[in-house]
């Protein structure tokens, strides 16, 4: 009965990093929410795709923008000099909990 408890709560934990975001196209397409990097005082989400055919894109980076009263929206991060600074931020404060190629 315990292990069972156990299940469910680690089930509770992956779906609350489950973010789905809407491509250029209007497709949901599912994420799970890996970390947040700080960079430049801007907090960025590390994201990696979960929908079928996505597995060879790695991860997706997106400024978090608070919008108040617990609501938050999600900026691409398209400038790639930005881009490899955060991916280097991230690899940094949590290479010894991933595995990078």
């Amino acid at each position: 009965m315990e292990n069972e408890k156990l299940n469910q709560n680690e089930q509770e934990e992956l779906d609350d990093d489950i973010v789905i975001l809407e491509d250029e196209d209007g497709n949901a397409v599912t994420f799970q929410f890996l970390e947040l990097v700080t960079v430049d005082a801007k907090p960025y989400a590390i994201l990696l795709p979960l929908d079928e055919g996505d597995e060879d894109m790695g991860v997706v980076i997106v400024e978090v923008v608070d919008l108040g009263a617990e609501s938050e929206h999600y900026d691409a991060v398209l400038d790639d000099e930005l881009n490899a600074r955060i991916f280097e931020q991230f690899r940094k404060e949590f290479g010894d909990k991933y595995v990078f190629e």
